[in-house]
């Protein structure tokens, strides 16, 4: 397949095979090995880069999807002549240890300081928790990013005219298709069996790991009526290629629907969050999934297209079992709509991981319920996550709590003993099954509590 993208602000035209990793061909087609790659699974931020000024991860963007777009990698930066401020500052507070972070950790810390010039200390640790540092000098990072910031950088270079979509080659292994209108993506998918790529988060980890890559690829990142945040006075509409970092960064969103946005800020960390989607995630059918427990308990409905028309789903029936999904095989996820909740409607998402970032959660939960002049709870809904094959909606707690006087005595201690024992949950490298009820319980009792 023939790309044309920028590279460090050089023009470049390539030859490539297109669902090769953005990282293999810079660092073996163009030379570029200051970006590494150390987990190979959007986990480590050794190869981030940035793509149109934004924070993403080499080793989970397939080559194709750099067409027509500026990339920035750390040889870009600066040099040894020329210097980024922050290069300067790393080696002034000796945030350099062995090295082999460092092109990433500066890539992730020029990324927040371009968006926030002035940020406070939680701000930088929120802007690298997707990188690693084996050395674990974090400290001396933190005052490097600290001492530069402020200090005005070079706007990075403009993505190239790349006149139209990529061209195929007739000895290309994966047949990736490419639509730049919906009509189109749904004519490809009617012709018959292919994978479906947005974001590519999980999907190029998971080709990475091993698995065969299919022969058919649909790519709908570039298809325009499925991005997007449309709010109303009804609700919201989230076009299903729309990041979690547009989530993040939506007043509304965030106003209206805290709970979604809190569990889109808890999806992996800034470069995950500006490649990963919504859509994604729900057809991901994962029992981690993040921002699935918080659309089933805000009521969200899924809704889906063919070229047959319209179907409309609720999140909490979207799930037929373990990694399946009612999405036809001539269907796609178009958007996900979510009502306005009423005004008083109190709403959480609780994430328990092996860590603050980028971990897989042992158990989540998102919560809503009401409380109403009489301070009874009303409209109780609890979903919780990574406690059974899919989302578990925990119907005898919420049974249980509605129309309960939220002062009541004992309240959240009994909520969580009946949330504990409405699920059984299995024993897995991640936590075992007491753990995942004790602690479901714990964040039941939590929600409660306020």
């Amino acid at each position: 397949m023939k790309i044309v993208c920028t590279v460090n602000g050089q023009r470049r035209e390539l030859d490539v095979r297109p669902m090769r990793r953005l990282l293999d061909v810079l660092r073996e087609d163009l030379g570029l090995t200051g970006t590494k790659e150390g987990c190979g699974e959007g986990e480590c931020g050794a190869c981030a880069v940035h793509v149109d000024g934004r924070l993403m991860n080499a080793c989970q963007m397939p080559v194709f999807q750099a067409h027509g777009r500026g990339i920035v990698t750390i040889e870009g930066l600066g040099d040894r002549d020329h210097p980024d401020p922050l290069q300067a500052a790393f080696v002034e507070t000796g945030g350099v240890q062995c090295g082999f972070c460092t092109p990433g950790l500066l890539m992730a810390s020029r990324a927040l300081l371009n968006a926030s010039p002035q940020p406070t200390e939680t701000e930088i640790r929120e802007g690298l928790a997707g990188n690693l540092c084996r050395c674990t000098g974090y400290g001396r990072v933190i005052e490097a990013v600290q001492l530069a910031a402020g200090v005005p950088v070079v706007d990075a270079p403009a993505p190239v005219d790349g006149s139209g979509l990529p061209v195929p080659a007739p000895d290309d292994a994966v047949h990736v298709l490419i639509p730049d209108r919906l009509d189109q993506a749904l004519a490809d998918r009617a012709a018959g069996p292919c994978t479906i790529l947005a974001g590519g988060t999980d999907l190029m980890a998971a080709f990475n790991a091993g698995l065969p890559v299919p022969d058919r690829v649909l790519d709908v990142s570039c298809l325009q009526e499925l991005r997007g945040i449309e709010v109303t006075a009804a609700g919201v509409r989230i076009g299903s290629a729309t990041s979690y970092s547009d989530l993040i960064d939506s007043p509304d969103v965030t106003r209206i629907w805290p709970a979604m946005a809190e569990a889109a800020r808890l999806v992996g960390a800034p470069a995950v969050q500006n490649m990963g989607t919504v859509g994604g995630n729900l057809a991901n059918a994962s029992p981690g999934a993040d921002l699935v427990p918080a659309l089933a308990a805000l009521a969200g409905v899924v809704v889906l297209v063919s070229r047959q028309g319209e179907r409309r789903v609720p999140v909490t029936e979207f799930y037929r079992g373990y990694r399946d999904c009612d999405c036809r095989p001539d269907e796609l996820i178009a958007a996900v709509d979510l009502p306005t909740p009423a005004p008083d409607l109190r709403q959480a998402f609780f994430k328990a991981g092996t860590r603050r970032a980028q971990s897989i959660a042992r158990v989540n939960l998102a919560a809503c319920a009401r409380i109403d002049g009489q301070g009874s709870l009303r409209d109780v809904r609890l979903v919780a996550g990574s406690v059974a094959p899919t989302i578990a909606l925990l119907p005898r707690t919420t049974a249980w709590l509605e129309g309960r006087a939220i002062s009541a005595p004992n309240l959240a201690d009994e909520a969580a003993a009946l949330a504990a024992d409405e699920i059984t949950p299995i024993d897995d490298v991640r936590a075992s099954a007491a753990y995942r009820r004790t602690v479901l319980g714990n964040l039941v009792a939590r929600f409660l509590r306020g």
